[in-house]
């Protein structure tokens, strides 16, 4: 199970946004013990709650079914979904009557290729939602660690990554499947915008929390975000060509989750923090595609942070429940 919701009354949006947004919301409605989704369905849209309540529950290996948030009017349920196309990681049952909007992620999707305000303003309130959750989920994870199992050895530190020349790069960018959806002109805006960099087994990219540096774009290698604990690291991601790291310190601008250091000799595209503020607010056709891209990239990282921390509830569940059992025999 993912142990991750979404929704809460952290994840409402404002009446403005739904007004903006209510020509292309159709209305739902539930009795008390009917299911707006299932853990597992495919993931269509997004739910907003005008009346009533849901509660949303998950089950787990060793938990069976587990209460993961209550929700009720002004909160949204299902917004991940939105971004991309994961299944349900938790099942929204109604508590009592309840009534809302739903909206389609295909006509979500409309809405940001054609620049829709409104629809650009909720994936921007998506994106910081996905950062606070991912921060709160590193956080919980922390707090348990797994074990020598999850760890790996720390690699000798390197000083930095090295600056390197551009020449090269665009050709790099274009070839990975990520970005093939890039025209050259984009690809050409991106690179003007960044620095390229090689960087050697061991280089940390980023301490935990140390300030936002802006987010890095892998084109050869693998960038790793894990836990410092003791002597090791407790791995918690590993990214390889055409996926971003460091994005939730660089959209929020808070300080770094965890640590980033390159696992293997690595080629690297770095924006830097100055970028970042103005990004969300290009409505360019390069900013808009990396902004989409790194929206896909939160999602899906937090998904497998929910996922992990899962497994590790599941197995501290496990051990209470035999130690538990070892001490009744006692």
């Amino acid at each position: 199970m993912s142990s991750h919701v979404e929704t809460g009354a952290a994840g409402g949006i404002g009446p403005d946004l739904i007004e903006a947004l209510r020509a292309s919301l159709t209305a739902f409605a539930v009795e008390p013990g009917e299911l707006l989704f299932r853990q597992n369905d495919p993931a269509d849209g997004m739910h907003v709650i005008a009346q009533g309540r849901i509660r949303v529950q998950g089950r787990t290996l060793a938990d069976g079914l587990v209460q993961l948030a209550e929700v009720g009017p002004g909160d949204i349920v299902g917004e991940f979904s939105l971004i991309d196309l994961g299944r349900r990681s938790a099942t929204a049952e109604a508590v009592e009557a309840t009534s809302g909007h739903f909206l389609a992620r295909e006509q979500f999707e409309r809405l940001i290729f054609m620049g829709d305000a409104a629809a650009t303003g909720l994936a921007r309130h998506i994106r910081h939602l996905a950062c606070a959750r991912t921060r709160s989920t590193i956080a919980a994870i922390a707090q348990t660690p797994s074990g020598a199992a999850e760890m790996r050895p720390a690699p000798p530190a390197q000083a930095s990554a090295k600056a390197r020349a551009k020449d090269g790069a665009a050709a790099m960018l274009q070839a990975l499947h990520q970005f093939s959806h890039f025209r050259p002109e984009e690809i050409a805006q991106l690179l003007r915008a960044a620095a390229v960099a090689d960087a050697a087994r061991g280089v940390v990219l980023a301490a935990p929390a140390s300030p936002p540096d802006g987010l890095w774009v892998i084109l050869r290698g693998a960038v790793r975000t894990g836990l410092p604990l003791g002597g090791g690291i407790e791995q918690l991601l590993i990214h390889g060509p055409g996926k971003i790291v460091g994005a939730v310190a660089a959209i929020d601008g808070g300080p770094q989750p965890a640590q980033l250091d390159v696992r293997e000799d690595a080629i690297l595209i770095h924006l830097p923090q100055e970028r970042m503020a103005k990004l969300e607010a290009d409505a360019g056709s390069a900013a808009v595609k990396l902004v989409d891209m790194v929206s896909k990239q939160l999602t899906a990282d937090l998904r497998a942070l929910s996922r992990r921390q899962g497994r590790q509830r599941s197995m501290a569940a496990l051990n209470a429940r035999r130690a538990s059992g070892e001490a009744a025999h006692v």
